[in-house]
């Protein structure tokens, strides 16, 4: 291969200048299943890797966390803001039960699991916020459940992610 089979071997494999080059891609949607998919795996993996830990991970004191379950009828009986606050204040509730309990459990052996969850928790949040739905009012606490195990809690947020997020963007992402 001569230097002129060269030079276009380099230009094709670095791009040609001026040629048209794909925009970058944007940061991950929760509307791109994939997305949801990928937390509820996770949330569910963190679940599983807890389920026999024992009394290492019994919470000292227990943890409000709001309630998984979805009442289908009242949740079609919602307007799309109240949806929306529903999910909301559920995430809030539970980055903050999560926070709570890295706090009060100082093992190393759960800590993965917990740093784990409070970044799905952060990451839900912040990929919410991106999404086009309508400004929810402030937030009303909901009823909340108290929890006084790493696996309960981890379960909750597997069952937040599966029911009220998933049906939530059911709602709210175009198809």
């Amino acid at each position: 291969m001569g230097a002129a089979g060269l030079c276009v071997l380099l230009l094709l494999l670095l791009g040609v200048p001026g040629r048209p080059q794909p925009p970058p891609e944007g940061p991950p949607s929760l509307c791109d299943p994939r997305v949801i998919e990928r937390f509820i795996l996770e949330a569910r993996d963190a679940e599983r890797g807890a389920a026999g830990c024992g009394p290492h991970c019994d919470l000292p004191e227990p943890i409000a966390v709001p309630d998984p379950g979805v009442n289908f009828n009242l949740w079609q009986s919602l307007d799309a803001g109240s949806r929306a606050q529903e999910v909301a204040a559920g995430q809030a509730a539970l980055a903050a039960a999560v926070l709570r309990a890295r706090e009060l459990l100082r093992d190393p052996r759960v800590r993965p699991s917990l740093d784990r969850a409070y970044g799905t928790a952060r990451s839900l949040a912040r990929l919410l916020r991106g999404l086009p739905a309508p400004a929810p009012p402030l937030p009303s606490p909901p009823a909340p459940l108290r929890v006084r195990t790493l696996p309960r809690l981890l379960g909750v947020l597997s069952r937040f992610l599966r029911g009220k997020v998933r049906l939530f963007l059911a709602d709210t992402c175009p198809r």
